[in-house]
């Protein structure tokens, strides 16, 4: 208990709280980053480490601690410093590199080191696989883009006569 008679968060539930203040998210944005469904309501509870209606203990099972970690950007050695290595193992899964098939579609005309480099540069900050596919997706829309205004000449000047 606290000195104000409120129960005190778990190491993992500090944790978090710590890291999503440090990224500027509310509750409710890093709940919407993570890749299972999560109310900021829940969110806060899990922080508080209780249910304030009723001032039940609240752990989170280690899937949604997880999840959670990897909305704010932490690692699984600091969660598994923080006491919770359950969560920590399912957090490396979750990190692990994958390539969705949005993401690979969206590459396929690069060379390979033009693929690690956007790759990398995506996983610089914790986004969800549909971030990342909806980024490369918006990025390609937007190269076309220039490459139509390129070959069309604007109407009007002599190139277009």
């Amino acid at each position: 208990m606290t000195g104000t008679g409120t129960p005190t968060p778990p190491p993992e539930a500090s944790l978090i709280r710590l890291a999503r203040e440090a990224t500027g998210l509310s509750p409710e944005s890093a709940a919407a980053q993570a890749e299972i469904k999560l109310s900021g309501s829940r969110w806060r509870q899990i922080e508080a480490g209780y249910r304030k209606d009723s001032d039940k203990p609240v752990v989170a099972r280690a899937h949604t601690l997880a999840h959670m970690a990897h909305a704010v950007g932490i690692t699984p050695d600091r969660l598994e410093a923080a006491g919770r290595p359950d969560a920590a193992e399912v957090l490396q899964e979750i990190a692990r590199p994958s390539t969705p098939a949005a993401m690979i579609s969206a590459l396929a005309g690069l060379e390979p080191w033009q693929r690690d480099v956007i790759l990398r540069s995506l996983d610089a900050r914790p986004r969800s696989r549909r971030e990342k596919a909806l980024l490369l997706r918006t990025l390609a829309e937007e190269i076309e883009r220039q490459a139509d205004a390129d070959r069309d000449p604007p109407l009007g000047t002599e190139e277009a006569l």
